[in-house]
């Protein structure tokens, strides 16, 4: 501090420090210089930088309450101690006799003064805070662009997710699910629901119920059945208070003849209700074409696919159309199943 004092009263010596505009012009000189000590100076750390500037706002502040005071008087001269010189390039320092590292403020500030200007106004502010003031409010604009990067990245991200859900790149239904596979089925003539990996990926399936048609839905007992969902996916929700209280749907009698002496994988898209699991019974009456026998399935709330497979016989042709009885609960607590479609596939 006593190097940065020495030189700015040198400063003062050579300029007209009656004009508070020349006064201001170098006690900025001299922070500056003092900034690029500090910055020049590795072995200090950030409080003891802080610490610095906290004396060198002290020692502006009582020359500037001296220069007001004398008025126009210029300063005794004050005899000049040999400092190491501030040259342009970069600022050296000296070790005290404490150990610690002064940054050195030799010579005088006439470089870093400049021309001065005598018509600025009289009212002087000092500006030393300047820089400081700068670096907060870039560290916070940084601050908030991080925020807004993160933000938006994490958006992209979430409707990514979304979008490979929706389109099925990612599979979201459980480790239980029965997903499609080309493997083969169980033996020929088989009543056993079919196991994950055994239905085709491909083939012509044909339609058997979709949710837009209700006149092919029929209820025995207190069974009950409604159509629900959105625009972009709808669904009919059945409910079997009973045992006995069934929701057939029926099965056209040219879809039985595309059937008759081939072999057919049947295929029930449905779900429980929101936050609820079932076990459903599924039955079938093909009239001439025999039956598929009783089945019965564990539903969890979120979208499968459940199957079983037949082998018709041959030889015989429908005389009429078949149903396929649903039975949303086997355990007749009234829970409900969403059905979003029934379907069938020729396997030969």
């Amino acid at each position: 501090m006593e190097a940065i004092e020495q030189a700015i009263r040198n400063a003062f010596a050579k300029a007209d420090v009656s004009n508070p505009a020349v006064r201001q012009k170098i006690y900025e000189s001299a922070w500056t210089a003092h900034e690029r000590s500090l910055i020049a100076n590795g072995a200090l750390d950030e409080a003891e930088r802080e610490e610095r500037r906290e004396h060198l706002k002290a020692t502006i502040t009582r020359i500037e309450g001296e220069s007001r005071d004398s008025s126009r008087v210029a300063p005794e001269p004050v005899a000049e101690r040999r400092e190491p010189s501030m040259s342009a390039g970069p600022a050296q320092s000296r070790q005290t006799t404490s150990g610690r590292v002064e940054p050195s403020m030799g010579g005088s500030l006439d470089s870093d003064l400049g021309p001065t200007d005598n018509s600025r106004a009289d009212n002087y502010r000092p500006a030393y805070n300047q820089p400081r003031v700068k670096k907060t409010r870039e560290r916070q604009k940084a601050r908030g662009l991080k925020k807004f990067v993160i933000m938006v990245v994490i958006l992209l991200v979430a409707i990514g997710l979304l979008w490979l859900v929706a389109s099925g790149l990612i599979n979201s239904k459980p480790s239980g699910s029965t997903p499609p596979s080309s493997s083969a089925g169980p033996a020929v003539g088989s009543h056993e629901p079919m196991k994950g990996g055994q239905l085709a990926a491909d083939g012509n399936w044909i339609s058997i119920f979709d949710p837009s048609d209700m006149t092919r839905v029929s209820m025995a007992g207190r069974a009950t059945a409604s159509v629900a969902g959105d625009n972009l996916q709808k669904f009919v929700r059945i409910k079997s208070p009973g045992e006995n209280d069934d929701i057939s749907f029926q099965v056209g009698q040219g879809v039985l003849q595309q059937l008759a002496g081939k072999h057919a994988i049947f295929d029930i898209i449905a779900k429980a209700e929101d936050g609820s699991a079932t076990q459903m019974a599924v039955s079938c009456d093909f009239g001439a074409l025999g039956d598929c026998g009783r089945k019965r399935y564990d539903v969890t709330d979120a979208s499968n696919e459940y199957l079983f497979e037949l082998q018709f016989p041959e030889g015989k042709k429908p005389g009429a159309g078949g149903i396929i009885k649903i039975n949303s609960d086997i355990a007749r607590t009234g829970k409900a199943i969403d059905i979003f479609s029934i379907r069938v596939l020729v396997a030969n």
